[in-house]
């Protein structure tokens, strides 16, 4: 698990989304499977139907006995931002990454990862990029999509897909049909970004309505409103 991309290694859908692909092996895609699945317990709802995260220490001496090493993930997020970094030439900070799986009905609507539908910048800002590295393709439906750009992907094991998820690309996943789809997701900013106390307070406060919303879309989900 050491490879270091270059640009000719990746496979491009535009010229800012690109996958390096067999980011993992089968093996480790699999043992990072098992180890989530035992964590069922960890795992909380995040803001789409059907879909959980959950976040990850940098070391885990629970690890070796699924085969992989106590700081896999810690390794892994820093070739992940390795890879993020190549691809777009420029040094970057991480926001967030955590493990996400979506279960059979799960989906995500079309959506920008920091602005809002008409591309106005809310309390995500900070989510410049997005990096998803996917770990099994034993499930049905579940593709990536950006509807504004006519690309649909369907992934395959061991794919790192990278894009800048703002309005420029408007993306999506289609509704899980069957199985369970496992991935994990790291968000970045640029390294030079610096925001003043105004800025946070305000973003905490927006952050704080975005939830209350979301709440209320997951309280309609239970009702069995699902596109709610």
């Amino acid at each position: 698990m050491t490879k270091k991309y270059v640009k000719e290694d990746l496979q491009y859908y535009k010229h800012d989304i690109a996958s390096a692909n067999d980011f993992v092996t089968q093996e480790q895609a699999d043992s990072m499977i098992k180890y989530f699945e035992q964590m069922a317990n960890v795992w909380g709802p995040i803001a789409f139907f059907g879909s959980a995260g959950m976040g990850l220490a940098p070391l885990d001496p629970t690890l070796p006995s699924l085969g992989l090493e106590e700081d896999f993930f810690e390794k892994l997020k820093n070739r992940f931002k390795n890879t993020v970094e190549m691809f777009f030439e420029r040094e970057l900070k991480p926001n967030t990454s955590h493990a996400q799986k979506w279960d059979v009905g799960g989906f995500a609507s079309p959506h920008s990862d920091n602005s809002d539908h008409d591309g106005n910048l809310n309390a995500f800002e900070i989510n410049k990029y997005v990096g998803i590295l996917y770990l099994n393709e034993d499930y049905e439906g579940g593709e990536l999509y950006f509807p504004e750009h006519d690309i649909s992907i369907k992934p395959k094991l061991g794919q790192y897909i990278m894009f800048p998820g703002g309005h420029e690309n408007i993306h999506g996943v289609k509704e899980i049909t069957k199985g369970t789809r496992y991935t994990m997701v790291s968000f970045w900013d640029y390294a030079e970004s610096e925001y003043d106390e105004e800025t946070l307070k305000r973003w905490e406060e927006e952050e704080k309505e975005i939830r209350k919303q979301q709440e209320k879309q997951r309280e309609e989900w239970q009702k069995g409103n699902k596109y709610a």
